[in-house]
């Protein structure tokens, strides 16, 4: 019983509290308000945007590390078909001589 005229006491306060709230009063809270709720929306904008930057990066670092791989590949590649044996029985087999002085490297 002591609670229920507690929480009456304190009820009534507060309505009589809010039906004396000047019009500036009022304008600073609906302000205040706005404000949070744009806040809550910009932040939660940003937080999604910084995922998403996020996630592009990883996908063009994964893109590079392909890219190094292929490039790696193709040095492999020009490395195993420039070798000099092979260049050597190439030219033998065209009817060529071996001559060391005109072979070069080329990277």
């Amino acid at each position: 019983m002591n609670n229920e005229k507690r929480r009456q006491a304190v009820t009534t306060a507060l309505q009589r509290r809010i039906r004396t709230f000047s019009r500036i009063e009022k304008a600073f809270y609906s302000a205040m308000i706005v404000t949070a709720i744009t806040m809550a929306v910009s932040i939660i904008y940003l937080q999604s945007r910084r995922l998403q930057l996020q996630q592009d990066i990883s996908n063009l670092n994964s893109q590079i590390s392909d890219k190094r791989t292929d490039l790696n590949n193709a040095k492999q590649e020009v490395n195993e078909l420039s070798r000099r044996d092979r260049i050597v029985d190439i030219a033998k087999k065209a009817g060529l001589s071996n001559r060391n002085d005109n072979i070069k490297k080329v990277e």
